[in-house]
């Protein structure tokens, strides 16, 4: 893979390459990958699993795709997921909904800081996080990345497409068949980077076991239905741990076969026991407000 500079001026490999990693822990397993795809030249997406350091009881994962092309959309994407998760560790002590607002602040702050920095207008970049703890699932959200929740055959979207094309269809302007295929499709309305000050959404849910939780870029919902992400959960059985990996690898395969245009990124995790709610996950805080 061709070399370039990061913006100190260090050779470095372009783009934040294939990142695959499966874990299991507090009753959880999960598995995640992110690659190019077959078209762009270098992946601009970043993923991650982070814990608390001290206990397993609240993991988050981070799904995030640069925007900008090139050098900014790959540095803001990981500049975002390393931000969050560095003020997610060091912030055990504080209520999840407290953890999480802090995270995003601190992420869209270091994004919007290192664009001026470096004269990046257009260095932006999505960001949706999972929480989980004592059977509570947190998902803050901006921009176009998806969080869905599988029970059973039903599967439903936890998180509210930030882009012109949404505000379209959830003001009945446009069909979802149209909307896949209008102009403004990539244009988001909301990400991290842009402005000073950035509000996610939040959904909270209660878990029962065998939940699946699937987190995803744009790449990989924009040619796989959710209905086709229920069917291939569905399609593999056994150990839990080979079951969401070799799905993560399906849907990739899947995603490549019907073009990649764009980078693939997916992360699944599967509720594996019975979790019974704290009041350290489910403590009252202030919720984000929706942006006018």
């Amino acid at each position: 893979m061709a070399q370039m500079s990061d913006w100190s001026g260090e050779p470095r490999l372009r783009g934040n390459g294939l990142l695959r990693e499966s874990g299991e822990g507090a009753g959880l397993t999960w598995s995640m990958r992110s690659d190019r795809g077959l078209v762009r030249e270098a992946n601009e997406d970043y993923a991650s699993v982070a814990d608390g350091q001290e206990t397993l009881d609240g993991l988050l994962f981070l799904v995030a795709d640069g925007l900008g092309g090139h050098d900014a959309g790959e540095v803001a994407s990981r500049l975002a997921v390393e931000t969050a998760v560095a003020t997610w560790r060091a912030s055990t002590d504080k209520p999840i909904k407290n953890r999480l607002r802090n995270a995003f602040r601190l992420a869209n702050q270091a994004v919007f800081d290192e664009a001026l920095r470096c004269h990046q207008n257009g260095m932006a970049t999505t960001l949706t996080t999972l929480a989980v703890a004592s059977g509570t699932a947190l998902v803050a959200h901006v921009g176009d990345s998806r969080c869905y929740l599988v029970r059973g055959r039903k599967v439903e979207q936890l998180t509210t497409d930030h882009s012109q094309v949404g505000e379209m269809m959830r003001r009945g302007l446009i069909s979802p068949a149209e909307a896949a295929s209008h102009p403004a499709r990539s244009v988001l309305t909301r990400c991290l980077g842009r402005e000073l000050t950035i509000s996610p959404d939040v959904t909270q849910r209660q878990l029962v076991k065998d939940d699946v939780l699937i987190l995803c870029s744009d790449g990989l919902w924009d040619l796989i239905s959710p209905q086709e992400m229920v069917q291939a959960l569905h399609d593999e059985v056994g150990d839990p741990a080979i079951q969401a990996a070799n799905v993560v690898e399906e849907l990739n395969k899947l995603a490549i076969y019907r073009g990649a245009p764009d980078n693939v990124t997916i992360m699944i995790i599967r509720v594996n026991e019975q979790q019974v709610p704290t009041q350290a996950a489910i403590t009252p805080g202030r919720w984000f407000r929706r942006s006018s």
